[in-house]
């Protein structure tokens, strides 16, 4: 690029380049990465979320991962596979730690996990969520079988005597129904650390 020589020009430019540099910034398009834009404020939290017909295994997840976010028992029961309809029983084999402390997980049933959750919702304080961690998993046209780490996160009002979040590995197993709907027929849950399993909220929240 050839140097300005004109000497009045080269002092108008050097006194005005942070002037330049501004109108650069204001007249290229997304100009300035966002150092002067304000930023829209998030959504409130939409509480209606619609359950989503599992039609494939996928689905299920989501579907559950969803009605924890948003505390819904109907949707959250939707995951699991019902007997009164299927004819199939819902298993639910606990951690080991939690069996022992929480008798109560040992023989668990379709109408338990409603109860638990009913329980944990009625004393919902803010935040929940389910994080997984895909291990593996192995897709069949009759049966599903994935394997997770997983931390639940769900803030209650026992807070002061029982923890927010426990942390583990479980195994979902899903089938479809006759109208080829899959839900969640195993569940099988393990602890990874010194961290609390799900199955102990099983056992404080179901009595």
């Amino acid at each position: 690029m050839e140097a300005i020589r004109n000497p009045l020009i080269r002092r108008f430019l050097a006194g005005n380049a942070c002037f330049f540099v501004v109108v650069l910034l204001l007249t290229i398009p997304g100009g300035g990465c966002g150092l002067f834009d304000t930023r829209d404020p998030e959504p409130p939290d939409q509480g209606g979320f619609d359950y989503v017909p599992a039609t494939v295994p996928s689905i299920v997840l989501s579907n559950l991962v969803n009605a924890i976010a948003q505390k819904n028992s109907d949707n959250y029961m939707r995951n699991f596979t019902d007997p009164a309809v299927t004819g199939k029983p819902f298993i639910f084999i606990p951690s080991t730690e939690a069996s022992t402390v929480y008798p109560n997980v040992r023989e668990w049933t379709y109408a338990n996990e409603r109860e638990y959750f009913q329980n944990l919702v009625a004393k919902a304080d803010g935040f929940s969520n389910l994080a997984l961690t895909a291990r593996d998993s192995v897709i069949g046209p009759a049966e599903a079988t994935y394997n997770f780490d997983y931390v639940f996160s769900f803030q209650h009002t026992d807070a002061s005597t029982f923890p927010t979040s426990a942390t583990g590995n479980l195994q979902f197993i899903l089938t479809p129904d006759a109208t080829n709907i899959w839900s969640i027929f195993s569940w099988s849950d393990f602890s990874t650390s010194s961290d609390i399993t799900w199955s102990s909220f099983k056992g404080k929240f179901g009595n």
